[in-house]
């Protein structure tokens, strides 16, 4: 967390807008309340990797972000069980667009993981 909040210190003079982080519980929904979603972004990296909390996850990620807001995922897979499980669920719940490496810094990336950006699929 220390090296996200001198990021957002920094960037926020270029952002203009009030910027918050914090450690979220996924499984634990006042805390989700508490943070007064939902978010135009949402970052969320390395979380991915025990199959039961992947239900949890997902639905705090569709309670925080905004109905035209992004969730940005840095993501390389830990469990094969959970990497399909987080697919499915994330295929109902959003569209997904996988960043391509070319496109992501090449100090910070890395080939066995992934960038995604997930935004919410439109009610129809």
């Amino acid at each position: 967390m220390p090296a996200l909040k001198k990021n957002l210190k920094s960037n926020k003079p270029v952002l203009k807008k009030n910027l918050k982080y914090s450690i979220l519980y996924w499984n634990n929904k006042d805390q989700i309340n508490a943070v007064n979603p939902p978010f135009d972004f949402v970052v969320a990296a390395d979380v991915v990797y025990i199959e039961e909390s992947v239900p949890e996850f997902v639905n705090a990620m569709e309670a925080l972000v905004a109905d035209d807001g992004v969730v940005l995922l840095g993501y390389q897979i830990r469990s094969p069980e959970a990497h399909t499980v987080f697919w499915e669920m994330c295929g109902v719940v959003f569209d997904v667009e996988k960043v391509p490496h070319e496109d992501l810094h090449p100090e910070y990336a890395y080939e066995e993981a992934d960038v995604f950006l997930l935004r919410k699929k439109k009610k129809q």
